[in-house]
């Protein structure tokens, strides 16, 4: 198994991991929510709340990714299934958030 094998199977979950990791930081650093939010939503209750929970909702999808990425050398169905699975928990999880600290 070459680089090159690895980059045409798992390419693209290792690009969507780098950009959850770097979002997910970045978030949890500068606490800034118009990273990933316009400011014509209008204003969130907890700005700071929001940005952290955010922050680690996106690192949650970003290993989830990874996880996803090495799956795919097992078994194909146990990758789809285990991303279609993070996917909605992160989808619930991301409406609860919004809720709470969202406008």
């Amino acid at each position: 198994m070459n680089l090159g094998y690895v980059i045409e199977q798992a390419g693209i979950p290792l690009l969507l991991f780098v950009i959850c990791m770097y979002y997910g930081i970045r978030l949890l650093i500068s606490k800034d929510s118009s990273l990933i939010r316009s400011k014509e939503k209008g204003p969130l209750k907890d700005e700071k709340a929001y940005a952290e929970e955010s922050g680690k909702l996106l690192l949650f999808f970003a290993g989830a990714t990874l996880v996803m990425a090495v799956l795919i050398f097992v078994d194909l169905y146990a990758a789809l299934g285990e991303i279609i699975v993070c996917t909605l928990i992160m989808g619930i999880l991301w409406k609860r958030m919004n809720n709470k600290y969202g406008a």
